[in-house]
C-alpha cells in the first residue's frame, strides 16, 4: 500500500518572504527619512550629525538595492513561484531604475553664464547688448 503525498507547493518560505518584504520597504524608508533628517541644513545652519546621516543613507541604499536580490535568490532556491515573480519584479524595476539613471544626458546641468539684463533707458537700449 503506498501512501500519497501532496506534491510540495510553491508557498514554501513564504512567510519569511513576506517579512523580508515588509523590512526591505519600511525599513528602506525608515533608514532614508532618519539619514534625511539627520543631514539637512537650513538656512546655512550645520546638520545635526552629518557622519550619522551618511551611515543611515548608505544602509538604506544598501537594504533598498541588496533585500530583493536576496529575496528572489531565496525564492528562487525554496521553488516559490509567487516570491519569485514579485521579488524578480521588483529587482527588474529598480534594475530598469538604475540603467535609466546612469544613461541620462547630464550635459545639460551645466552652469551656463546668465543673459545680460538690460538697463539702459528705452531712449538709449539701441545698441546695448540684452536690450
Amino acid at each position: 500500500m503506498t501512501i500519497m503525498k501532496p506534491e510540495p507547493g510553491g508557498w514554501r518560505g513564504g512567510t519569511g518572504l513576506g517579512v523580508l518584504g515588509i523590512v526591505w520597504f519600511f525599513g528602506t524608508l525608515t533608514l532614508g527619512y532618519l539619514g534625511v533628517a539627520n543631514g539637512l541644513v537650513f538656512a546655512g545652519g550645520t546638520s545635526r550629525n552629518a557622519e550619522l546621516a551618511q551611515v543611515l543613507i548608505y544602509a538604506a541604499l544598501t537594504l533598498g538595492f541588496g533585500a530583493p536580490v536576496v529575496g528572489l535568490f531565496v525564492a528562487m532556491n525554496l521553488g516559490n513561484k509567487a516570491g519569485t515573480v514579485i521579488y524578480g519584479l521588483i529587482v527588474l524595476g529598480l534594475a530598469t531604475l538604475v540603467l535609466v539613471m546612469m544613461s541620462k544626458d547630464r550635459s545639460n546641468h551645466v552652469y551656463k553664464q546668465d543673459p545680460p539684463i538690460c538697463t539702459a533707458p528705452p531712449e538709449k537700449a539701441l545698441g546695448v547688448p540684452g536690450c
